[in-house]
């Protein structure tokens, strides 16, 4: 087990809520945690104008589907994937009343699905805490090969740089230029970019 999926299966088993979601504090409630699901939901995927195509979305570093339940009243297909498999397991918990949802464990660098198979795919408060730019650039390829074609990658990435990894929060950041040039590597076309504050950065990249 890689030192990544073993943090996150800590962390998950100690308080998967807070890990996901820190804004509330380790005593953060499952309604807290529900309702700031639905309103990060509303305020970053349904509220998009450039995710118009709701046929199906990936959902990478889903943890117990804060976001994903949401997903699931608005596409036809959701799939969720995670590092941890206990988020996975406590996912499912969660989400066992949807029908259109698929939950996967994964190795943190490959997608269990075929070749352009999704019209989305999304990611928030993940690759954030990728430790290395390997597990980011896995990703990206993968991202890109289970997309169908003009889909649409919407990512969020580190900007601010951090002095230790060892941290739980840690990861490797980019500068905008160097999250362009990542993304047309991968033969993603950047479609918009969007800074947050000064640590973060959203990118839309079309698959043509």
């Amino acid at each position: 087990m890689n030192k990544q999926k073993q943090l996150w299966e800590n962390l998950s088993r100690e308080n998967s809520k807070y890990y996901i979601n820190s804004d509330f504090g380790k005593s953060i409630t499952d309604e807290q945690f529900k309702v700031s699901g639905i309103s990060d939901y509303n305020r970053l995927i349904k509220s998009d104008e450039l995710i118009d195509n709701y046929d199906s979305i990936l959902d990478i570093g889903c943890g117990t589907g804060r976001l994903t339940a949401s997903m699931a009243y608005y596409f036809d297909r959701v799939i969720g994937i995670d590092i941890s498999g206990e988020m996975i397991k406590q996912a499912k918990e969660r989400l066992y009343d949807f029908n259109n949802i698929e939950l996967f464990e994964t190795n943190g660098y490959t997608i269990p699905l075929s070749d352009k198979s999704v019209s989305n795919v999304f990611s928030y408060l993940v690759f954030q805490h990728m430790k290395t730019e390997g597990m980011v650039e896995s990703n990206f390829s993968e991202a890109y090969r289970v997309l169908k074609s003009g889909g649409l990658f919407k990512v969020r990435l580190r900007t601010d740089k951090v002095e230790r990894m060892d941290k739980w929060w840690a990861g490797v950041s980019y500068t905008p230029k160097q999250a362009f040039n990542l993304a047309e590597f991968f033969d993603f076309e950047v479609i918009k970019s969007e800074a947050v504050k000064d640590y973060g950065l959203w990118l839309w990249l079309r698959k043509f």
